[in-house]
């Protein structure tokens, strides 16, 4: 490990000497600021090519990062943690908030469904790590900020083809401001009872407008809809993985049952901004979503209907001193009505639970740049969350970080930020149907170092944080398979990360990312979910001539499956495949996953009663695409 460091740190003096190709240089906009690696006072890693290993998922992109870990159960029904546990989240995402373009795709009750989501329509995703203390809204584990746009005038066409069955179509047609996107997404799953089905259109019109406004529309529809399989016990898993849930008991299979999560998703969203003169900024955005779902399981038949409304504005002072005074605010009516589920058709109404959810801040971020090769910034929020079940709460949420550049290619950061993150209507409304007003929400501080290095072949990001975080929200299961959560007292997550990346030759990359994690409860328990330590390379190499592989391996180590550390799931290895051969009008690849043919659970169901913690993932599995590119002039 000694040599390895050294190796890191003495490597750059070497990349200089060749600089007739360079990396790119990594610019995110993050915290109200367009800024370089080097002058970022945040932890954050970048993804520019989101379909570098598919165009149907982000499982791998988001996997190769250090921090982070994107869990799939089955085909559409994924999980995310950053630096931390999915305890919060059965499915979706909870406890990180995403936005697309800057405006919150995150609901008001604190659930994303991440899933609707289309890869092949951002070009960058930016994620942050840890708290943001309000920047953007309330929150612990760290903020996805997803961006798409227009692209000129040009089509792109694309099919897909998955050795487990289904397809994938997509068009992507662009004519300077405009840019319209559909698809259609069907799989046939590994296991039974794990179909998949999507459709997707989007419409987005982007103009900058005279004297600097700028305005960003956009609008999507998605009817999406997977079947759940459940889980198994770890005989079940080792006898036939390829199985849902059987019946036990007074339990019907999830086949019975229908066990599907169906969801069809609306939203229209506008943004505008303006550069007044050399000194003033400022932009607001105004956006709506309706989710209507239907949830049977083997439980019982959800109902629920789920308009939500967001709005944000910033106010900015370039100087000297800059400065950021913003708000953020949003409203959602979270409608649910629970039937009886008999073999998957909805029975007699048993429960109805209606309620109103607000939830906003105010903060205020300055930076102050007058020292040579120093930037401070110090950055609070006030954040109010509100619900019928557990009233007003208001949190002030600080945040401060100091910058030094350490010559013209490396700097160091260290910060301290408060995080704050309420529970979600799914925390507060579990599927036991009981409304839970004792829950109360997570807090913490988080201690943190970072130091960067950036040259001409080679640059690095090396993390070291502890986060003490109070009433740590985690998922209980009743014996009838329901979900409940509760506050668990303090817990203390100390991590490591480092990412890499080397040129090196012209045709030829390797990014590495690191992971260390020692997550423990007050008890000395090991969080569930966690994994002391996870490692992805990934080697890209492109010939001139169009051809590329991109080959990819991922090591997870073992994680404890239940709060009392009883139960443990073994580490997994994971190689995956990409060539590729491009030419002027026409791409077309073939991609193998999970080349080593391993049996694992990537998803597995934490605190499951009966022991039935394992979700399989396919074997050895193969897609196939073509994509057609056209560019035209009007």
């Amino acid at each position: 490990m000694k040599k390895f460091l050294l190796l890191l740190f003495c490597f750059p003096g070497l990349a200089q000497k060749d600089s007739t190709k360079v990396l790119e240089e990594v610019k995110v906009y993050v915290f109200e600021k367009k800024r370089s690696t080097l002058n970022t006072p945040d932890a954050f890693v970048r993804a520019a090519d989101l379909q570098q290993f598919s165009s149907t998922q982000f499982v791998s992109t988001l996997n190769s990062m250090a921090g982070i870990r994107m869990e799939e159960r089955s085909p559409g029904s994924y999980r995310i943690a950053i630096r931390g546990s999915s305890l919060r989240a059965p499915f979706g995402v909870r406890n990180t908030k995403v936005y697309w373009n800057q405006i919150p795709f995150t609901d008001a009750g604190n659930n994303t469904y991440i899933s609707l989501l289309e890869p092949a329509l951002f070009s960058s995703l930016t994620v942050t790590k840890g708290p943001s203390a309000g920047i953007y809204g309330a929150g612990t584990g760290g903020v996805l900020l997803f961006e798409s746009g227009a692209r000129g005038n040009a089509l792109t066409a694309e099919t897909v083809y998955h050795s487990l069955g289904g397809m994938k179509t997509a068009i992507d047609l662009s004519a300077e401001n405009h840019r319209l996107y559909a698809s259609f997404n069907q799989q046939e799953g590994y296991r039974a009872q794990s179909a998949m089905k999507k459709q997707w259109i989007s419409y987005e019109f982007h103009h900058n407008f005279a004297k600097d406004i700028n305005l960003d529309l956009s609008t999507y529809y998605v009817d999406l809809a997977y079947q759940t399989p459940g889980g198994l016990t770890k005989a079940q898993y080792l006898a036939n993985p390829q199985q849902a849930r059987p019946a036990a008991g007074a339990f019907k299979s999830a086949q019975q049952q229908g066990a599907t999560f169906k969801i069809k998703s609306y939203g229209l969203s506008a943004r505008a901004s303006q550069v007044l003169n050399n000194l003033w900024a400022w932009d607001l955005s105004q956006a709506i979503q309706v989710n209507d779902i239907e949830n049977p399981t083997i439980r019982n038949y959800e109902v629920r209907h789920e308009p939500n409304y967001s709005t944000r504005g910033v106010l900015h002072r370039k100087g000297i001193i800059s400065s950021d005074l913003g708000f953020e605010y949003q409203a959602g009516q979270m409608n649910s009505s629970t039937f009886g589920n008999r073999n998957g058709v909805k029975d007699t109404l048993q429960l109805t639970q209606n309620t109103h959810i607000q939830q906003g801040s105010l903060f205020l971020q300055n930076e102050y740049a007058g020292l040579a090769n120093w930037l401070f910034t110090f950055s609070g929020s006030l954040s109010s969350y509100w619900t019928e079940y557990i009233g007003n709460e208001a949190i002030f949420s600080p945040r401060l970080a100091v910058l030094r550049k350490l010559g013209a290619h490396q700097s160091i950061v260290a910060k301290v930020a408060h995080g704050y993150s309420p529970p979600s209507i799914s925390e507060l409304r579990p599927s036991t149907g009981e409304i839970n007003r004792t829950l109360k929400a997570e807090n913490g501080w988080n201690h943190e170092i970072t130091y960067r290095g950036k040259y001409a072949k080679f640059n690095w990001d090396l993390s070291v944080y502890q986060f003490n975080l109070d009433e740590t929200i985690v998922v209980r299961r009743a014996a009838d398979g329901s979900d409940y959560f509760t506050n668990a007292g303090s817990t203390t997550q100390q991590g490591l990360e480092l990412s890499s990346t080397w040129m090196i030759h012209p045709t030829l990359t390797v990014e590495q990312s690191h992971t260390w994690q020692n997550f423990r409860f007050a008890n000395g328990n090991f969080l569930t979910g966690t994994t002391p330590y996870q490692q992805a390379t990934t080697l890209v190499w492109r010939h001139p001539s169009g051809l590329s592989l991109v080959q990819n391996f991922q090591l997870v180590d073992y994680q404890f499956l239940n709060d009392a550390n009883t139960e443990r799931m073994g580490s997994y290895r994971l190689w995956n495949t990409k060539i590729s051969y491009a030419r002027k009008c026409w791409t077309v690849w073939a991609a193998a996953e999970n080349v080593g043919d391993e049996r694992y659970s990537p998803g597995p169901d934490l605190n499951a009663i009966g022991g039935r913690f394992y979700n399989p993932a396919p074997g050895r599995n193969f897609h196939l695409g073509l994509q057609f590119n056209l560019t035209y002039s009007r």
